[in-house]
């Protein structure tokens, strides 16, 4: 028969394996919950973006089509471009701040960094 501690030993690393793959299937859980939330909080995001900008269109749309100058039209045209553009901008730059933010608490998540 062999002594209690020799069996206390040998089984160490096996422990020691088990305790790391709970740690890491609660870590892959919570990456995956964190994933899934960050998905739903930027369709959420996009879908107002394109419902606003849908709307947007419409009012540019109605003021162009009602224009009877040339000229004018040009003018609201342009205009209309501009400020799709830079509305366009501002939603990738939100889109891309909430992505940067869910990525740094996951690596500080997966490092056990805290801040």
């Amino acid at each position: 028969m062999m002594p209690t501690h020799a069996v206390t030993r040998s089984a160490a690393p096996f422990h020691a394996v088990l305790k790391a793959q709970a740690e890491g299937l609660g870590l892959m859980a919570w990456v995956g919950a964190a994933m899934l939330d960050h998905a739903v909080r930027t369709a959420s995001e996009f879908a107002s973006f394109a419902r606003d900008e849908a709307r947007r269109d419409a009012r540019a749309l109605g003021r162009i089509a009602a224009c009877r100058d040339p000229e004018r039209a040009a003018a609201l045209r342009g205009a209309y471009l501009g400020e799709k553009i830079a509305a366009c901008t501002d939603e990738a730059e939100r889109l891309a701040r909430m992505t940067a933010e869910v990525c740094e608490v996951t690596r500080r998540r997966m490092t056990g960094e805290r801040g």
